[in-house]
């Protein structure tokens, strides 16, 4: 069976016992199926019975479906969860499992998102790009003029475009920018949530297990947070040689926990870290390796089944004890090294102890490691990081207004700019030790606040973009139609009236606008080639 048609035998359509619509769904073999636990809790809970439509499979009869017991992940704040496992009553022979799999996911990653826009039918796809995360979710920017991703794409599936696997499941939020954006919580993470989706997912995981022991209790902090800027993008070169100790200690205590809160698959079943520590974002490590005792060709090997031998995206990979491995010098050479030298790939090689081998990675081309600068340096970056949120938060005032239905990004500005403020007076008082203390949280909530508040100056900043070409395209079509002569055209004038009663104030709803104007240029153009027949 070709893929397409497969593909078509894995889609559902979920609705509650009164059969109202509430979303989409992806099986995974002929008993169960995932969707996002709002479907579910919409449906009336996680004990309520889900009305199953095989809209790819149209010998099939309608079914019923309940969650598998502690299978029902509703999402929390920091956007985290919002997942369930459903089995059906009885098994869909005629049904086909969708294929899962984990992968390393990057911004501009080419997906496709499945969904029902209006609730009937076997749904749609809508092309769109993966950009950036908040918490475990990763944001969806649709394609152009594809299909919007509103409620009804809820619980559906987000495939890779390069792969045709399921890489996401589409979580219930919408974020009211006229589905422009929307939300998925990856495969990866919903393994973390659900590990006994394991048996239906493809791929390696990103982590060793001998890797994946961790305490909060115990850490070199310092090295955690040197870890944390490392992994977030900060600081020089794309290959950092550090030196953790022997397993058991604070500094290999350390190198475990920031992995393990990287890691999509782990951070979610980790609790916060502690309050100096930050948590860096889900996927920034792609894959971290426990070096003891292997060759450089076993580890090579570990690399390119994770990441393929021409990896699509950036990410951090984490290479633990080097110098334990069997072949420490060609591991540096033939493999760390070469790695190091891919676009977007920054590599920490983690060294047990002090070593003349350590050295040698330390005078590479490329090598680096976070930068330390003074903290006054780091203050006047954090005043300039929260004038530019302070001007994205002044932004909005002025666009959000203008577009039908879109939040309010809540006012941090303020508050962080106090709190820098509060610093810099300490510094200036001599109070240097609480300052170096805490100067580092400001900088982790400072980052996080700005980096959505970017993603959502680029959200504003392209519906605006959407309205004046829209304009513009409207303008030039009237502009047409009146060196045509048509201005006195009944239907011209109330498709005119139409687009023009939904562009000329605000707010605009451009779900509304674009097919208005779409309208109206299809007439024009009729009436023109019409006119010259």
């Amino acid at each position: 069976m070709g893929f397409e048609r497969e593909r078509r035998r894995w889609r559902v359509r979920l609705s509650d016992e009164s059969g109202r619509f509430r979303g989409g769904g992806t099986m995974l073999d002929e008993r169960h199926l995932l969707t996002c636990a709002r479907v579910v809790g919409e449906a009336g809970g996680p004990d309520a019975r889900v009305v199953v439509d095989f809209v790819g499979v149209p010998e099939a009869a309608r079914g019923a479906a309940s969650v598998v017991e502690g299978a029902w992940v509703p999402a929390t704040e920091g956007e985290r969860g919002d997942v369930a496992l459903l089995r059906l009553e009885r098994p869909e022979p005629a049904a086909h499992g969708a294929p899962l799999r984990r992968m390393p996911l990057g911004d501009h990653q080419a997906v496709r998102v499945h969904g029902f826009p209006d609730g009937s039918g076997g749904g749609l796809w809508t092309p769109a790009h993966l950009a950036g995360s908040a918490g475990e979710w990763v944001r969806l920017n649709r394609v152009g003029e594809a299909e919007p991703i509103v409620a009804g794409y809820r619980g559906g599936a987000v495939v890779d475009e390069a792969s045709g696997c399921v890489v996401g499941v589409v979580v219930g939020h919408c974020s009211g920018d006229a589905g422009l954006v929307g939300w998925m919580i990856p495969v990866e993470t919903v393994l973390g949530h659900l590990p006994l989706l394991g048996r239906w997912v493809q791929g390696v995981p990103a982590v060793d297990e001998s890797l994946a022991a961790t305490r909060a209790d115990a850490v070199d902090v310092s090295l955690a947070n040197a870890l944390f800027d490392w992994v977030t993008g900060v600081g020089a070169g794309a290959l950092w040689p550090v030196v953790t100790g022997d397993r058991g200690s604070a500094g290999a205590a350390a190198l475990r926990l920031v992995v393990a809160l990287a890691d999509r698959e782990r951070s979610a079943r980790l609790p916060d870290p502690p309050r100096e520590v930050g948590r860096p974002p889900a996927g920034s490590v792609v894959l971290a390796v426990d070096a003891s005792g292997r060759t450089a060709d076993e580890v090579r090997r570990r690399v390119d089944e994770r990441l393929g031998r021409a990896v699509r995206f950036g990410g951090t990979v984490v290479v633990d004890a080097v110098d334990d491995a069997a072949e420490p010098d060609r591991l540096v050479e033939e493999v760390l090294v070469p790695l190091a030298r891919r676009e977007g790939i920054r590599v920490v090689a983690a060294f047990r102890r002090e070593s003349s081998q350590v050295d040698v990675v330390r005078a590479k081309p490329g090598a680096g490691g976070p930068v330390e600068d003074g903290v006054p340096v780091r203050l006047g970056a954090l005043g300039a990081l929260v004038a530019e949120l302070a001007a994205i938060e002044e932004h909005q005032v002025t666009v959000v207004p203008r577009f039908v239905g879109l939040p309010v990004l809540g006012a941090r500005a303020t508050r962080l700019r106090g709190a820098v403020n509060r610093l810099r007076s300490a510094w200036a008082a001599g109070d240097t030790a609480w300052v170096e203390r805490y100067v580092g949280e400001s900088e982790r909530e400072v980052a996080r606040a700005l980096a959505e508040g970017r993603r959502w100056r680029a959200v504003l900043d392209g519906l605006v973009d959407r309205y004046d070409l829209l304009r513009a395209r409207f303008d030039a079509y009237a502009e047409k139609a009146r060196d045509h002569g048509l201005v006195e055209d009944l239907e011209l004038g109330g498709a005119y009236g139409r687009a023009w009663d939904l562009l000329r104030e605000p707010p605009y709803d451009l779900r509304a606008a674009e097919p208005a104007v779409d309208d109206y240029v299809e007439v024009v153009r009729r009436r023109i080639e019409e006119k010259g027949a």
